[in-house]
């Protein structure tokens, strides 16, 4: 994604944790000539986030378009409770740290994009995966809420539910069954959705469709369908 809005001339700020990724992806924008800066972060930690924030901005100036997309996945059955507060954190209180340390000068400035990745796992319970599945309904209701307060004051929001995406937060199986679709598909699809200001954009639009027949099936109906489903596994590298 990063890669993708660089080459249309957007100036870059990255925040990860891990250094050498960073400096990867910062390597890569401006060998192809892109404006980019970096900020090692964790999103679970507020004040090192806003400081982040406000160093990048220092760099590159204010934040015009915010996209929050930090995520973890792990497996949380039997129930676990420190893996479901740990998906939890990052998912949902990632998202509402990033935005808290953007949207104070997007007010000021009555402008401004916040956009969030949530996931088609927000339409229906999965096996294995309560708190996955949790974190990004969670997800879904919190922009959907923030829309509707930002929109008298200029800032528009966009809610991406992707389904399988081809990352580090898949299994070698799932890459291999061709469920997943690129991730540079997926980041032309979110972009797109932000530049046309759209308020949702749900994709493969076949998966979505299959999810959302889901959740209008009564709940027996539902939940003897998704008990048959492969659960989402954990990959070795999942954050």
């Amino acid at each position: 994604m990063a890669m993708s809005a660089a080459a249309v001339g957007a100036r870059v700020g990255l925040i990860a944790r891990s250094e050498p990724s960073l400096n990867g992806v910062m390597a890569d924008i401006r060998s192809a000539g892109g404006i980019v800066e970096k900020v090692s972060c964790d999103v679970t930690d507020l004040q090192a986030l806003h400081l982040a924030v406000q160093e990048l901005e220092q760099h590159l100036g204010p934040v015009d378009v915010a996209i929050a997309c930090a995520g973890i996945h792990r497996v949380t059955w039997p129930l676990d409770a420190q893996r479901s507060h740990d998906v939890m954190d990052v998912n949902v209180n990632g998202t509402v740290n990033f935005f808290s340390a953007v949207m104070p000068g997007m007010l000021k400035r009555r402008s401004g994009y916040l956009c969030g990745v949530a996931s088609l796992a927000s339409l229906v319970g999965l096996k294995k995966n309560a708190a996955y599945a949790a974190s990004k309904a969670a997800v879904v209701m919190f922009l959907e809420s923030l829309r509707i307060d930002c929109r008298r004051h200029g800032i528009s929001v966009t809610t991406a539910c992707p389904g399988y995406v081809d990352t580090r937060m898949i299994t070698p199986e799932e890459r291999a069954s061709g469920i997943a679709i690129p991730a540079d598909q997926a980041a032309a699809k979110i972009l797109d959705a932000i530049e046309k200001k759209h308020p949702e954009v749900w994709f493969p639009r076949w998966t979505a469709f299959q999810a959302g027949l889901l959740r209008l099936l009564p709940p027996w109906l539902r939940d003897a369908v998704v008990t048959r489903l492969p659960p989402m596994e954990e990959a070795p590298l999942s954050e």
